[in-house]
């Protein structure tokens, strides 16, 4: 038998409580794909110095309901400002892991974008020093509030 899920039971403060109402779960997802950029990242000092292609996805979570219903974009989350800012992240800074990578492109949108939820951001490094056949080398993190 499993145990049972911690979320469909009320927090003590939730019980003492009796007009609170349980926080919906939203999981309207926006997201932008295979966003390239050149930049300097690497274990290897050549890395840093020659610099590779990387390739970011984005996805991120909010309720989208108040923006489609006023037909607003001022109350979402703007595509191109995500843009910016993974770019920014990805082109200013060298690190030496795509790990890094992607946690501070999380982080950033993160604090940048309040109505953002929770963000899954995928690096994927398609030239990377490795010795042998292969499609693809990347990492995918997910964080939230």
């Amino acid at each position: 038998m499993s145990a049972p899920d911690p979320e469909a039971f009320p927090s003590p403060q939730e019980s003492s409580a009796p007009e609170a109402a349980p926080r919906p779960r939203r999981n309207d997802r926006l997201f932008l794909r295979d966003l390239p950029f050149f930049a300097r990242h690497g274990v290897h000092p050549e890395e840093q110095v020659l610099g590779q292609r990387f390739i970011v996805d984005a996805d991120w979570w909010l309720d989208t309901r108040p923006a489609a219903w006023a037909d607003d974009a001022h109350l979402t989350v703007s595509y191109q400002d995500v843009y910016t800012h993974i770019k920014a992240v990805v082109e200013d800074d060298t690190v030496r892991l795509i790990e890094t990578l992607a946690e501070r492109i999380a982080t950033r949108l993160l604090d940048h974008f309040p109505l953002i939820e929770q963000v899954q951001i995928a690096v994927r490094k398609p030239g990377a020093p490795i010795t042998g056949v292969f499609g693809d080398v990347g990492v995918d993190i997910t964080r939230g509030r």
